[in-house]
């Protein structure tokens, strides 16, 4: 038994339309969640965009998170902490592999702020960490709130050892938290691009443009869509005799 279609019988097997039914919703369901991720990006870049727009602030930071200053332009009283700097690894800037800086910097007497200074090359020798210099401006800093994540996939552990500079596979301020005899406040500062330092820095709030999503969704979407033209042109089959 099948569906009549211009002389050809269509008559799919069970197994046949399970297969073709879940490839489709899935590849269907993949470009819907790429088309979100995108309209994510461009909120996120729109509301860095916003931020980038206001001058800077003196902003007294606490423990307490708030969403809220996401993306906001800071000016901090203190002092930085060189010896407490760790890099996190597998950074790439105008094609170069190497770390990006992270300084503690001391807003009160037992807190501080990480500040991500910028990117250092790897060096020759992965073995053999890259020597940090000291910020120029010891006593300030001027630069853009944000907030780590703490989710998604994640290669490696923050472990650690109680030996400067450390290398981190990634950002987990609990982690960082218990290898330090101070209180880490719940950000990283972004040093402004303007501020002259050692380290070269140009901020971008997401990775990968929106369109780079949008592409990706395009493509879902059109591995669905084979997978209904070949669910239909696979069972269509020229009718016999009697049928």
């Amino acid at each position: 038994m099948g569906i009549r279609i211009f002389g050809r019988v269509f008559a799919p097997s069970l197994l046949m339309t399970l297969i073709s039914l879940t490839g489709f919703v899935l590849f269907s369901a993949l470009g819907v969640w790429q088309l979100q991720r995108a309209d994510l990006k461009r909120e996120i870049a729109q509301r860095y965009n916003d931020q980038l727009a206001e001058p800077y602030q003196f902003i007294e930071l606490d423990k307490t998170l708030n969403p809220l200053m996401q993306y906001k332009k800071i000016e901090l009283k203190g002092h930085f902490a060189p010896q407490f700097t760790l890099l996190l690894d597998n950074q790439v800037f105008r094609q170069q592999v190497g770390y990006q800086v992270l300084t503690a910097f001391f807003v009160r007497h037992n807190q501080a702020v990480l500040v991500n200074r910028g990117w250092v090359a790897l060096g020759e020798d992965r073995a053999i960490l890259p020597t940090i210099e000291p910020p120029k401006q010891l006593e300030q800093v001027q630069g853009i709130v944000t907030i780590p994540s703490s989710g998604g996939f994640r290669m490696g552990e923050v472990r650690m050892d109680g030996h400067w500079p450390q290398r981190i596979p990634y950002i987990d301020l609990a982690k960082i938290q218990q290898g330090v005899d101070f209180e880490l406040l719940p950000y990283v500062i972004w040093q402004a691009e303007e501020v002259d330092d050692i380290y070269p820095r140009h901020w971008q709030p997401v990775w990968l443009p929106p369109e780079k999503s949008e592409a990706y969704a395009l493509q879902w979407f059109s591995f669905a869509a084979i997978t209904l033209i070949l669910f239909f042109t696979l069972n269509l089959r020229r009718r016999t005799r009697g049928e």
